[in-house]
């Protein structure tokens, strides 16, 4: 009996690097996983706009956005989506950056995610994030009157003391948001969502059975790890994300091998 599988994929560090395909094999094998009857699913930290600027390089069936908050197809159709209340998320980022005016900051509104840092505004786009005149953070901040997806702290030193203290800060008072640590970025969601539960979801949804395998190279991924069939993380990380994983590769398109053996 044919047993439909479906590889969820980390974006950033595991299949791309500054928005740029790592191996041109990932490429070719999930083409031939697709070709042979299976799915291929996104699963990143990114929101939607961010993840579009890279997912064009390859097939794919689905995008489990925002640490799980968020599915959609490979035609944009919201499949699930979980959102932070907007009085929530102004309320935490008038802390931060109060308290930690040092950090770099983002959110989405759900067509252009803008970034803080040092006074200055910054937009994404095919180039990167580039310093914008047009628009201003605060201004933005105060305009967005729907919900937020997701938004984030970093610390351009790359040190994380930092966003572990407003990660316990959402923590002791926000019971419906948590802060998920993300390498050396905090990206803030409505709670009980990971990319774990994001699987979990979209599982749900298709509704057939399926075997499901993972790969990603970070702390946000071990909850995906935890409920994959198949956890596979890379030779390069460390102890602390491999022990968590069944197999250890240098490229995705070995587990993709793995999956049409």
């Amino acid at each position: 009996m044919f047993m439909k599988k479906i590889l969820f994929c980390d974006m950033d560090g595991t299949i791309i690097e500054n928005n740029l395909p790592i191996h041109h094999l990932d490429i070719e094998m999930i083409h031939e996983l697709r070709k042979q009857g299976y799915y291929f699913a996104f699963c990143t930290g990114r929101n939607l706009e961010e993840a579009k600027i890279a997912s064009h390089h390859f097939e794919y069936d689905f995008m489990v956005l925002n640490n799980g908050a968020m599915i959609v197809d490979q035609d944009d159709h919201v499949l699930y989506h979980k959102q932070i209340k907007n009085q929530d998320a102004k309320e935490i980022l008038d802390y931060c950056m109060m308290h930690y005016p040092h950090l770099q900051y983002s959110f989405y509104n759900g067509q252009q995610t803008f970034n803080y840092y040092q006074g200055k505004t910054y937009v994404h786009n095919l180039q990167g994030t580039v310093e914008t005149k047009e628009y201003q953070f605060i201004n933005e901040l105060n305009k967005m009157k729907d919900d937020f997806d997701i938004f984030c702290a970093f610390n351009p030193d790359e040190t994380t003391n930092d966003i572990l203290e407003i990660q316990d800060y959402i923590s002791r008072n926000y019971q419906d948001i948590q802060g998920t640590q993300n390498v050396i970025y905090l990206d803030v969601t409505v709670a009980h969502c990971s990319k774990g539960t994001g699987i979990q979801a979209l599982c749900q949804i298709l509704n057939e059975e399926l075997q499901t395998y993972c790969i990603g190279d970070s702390f946000n991924d071990q909850s995906m790890f935890k409920v994959a069939d198949y956890a596979y993380t890379f030779n390069r990380v460390t102890d602390e994300i491999k022990k968590e994983t069944d197999k250890q590769v240098d490229y995705v398109y070995e587990v993709i091998q793995d999956m049409l053996k």
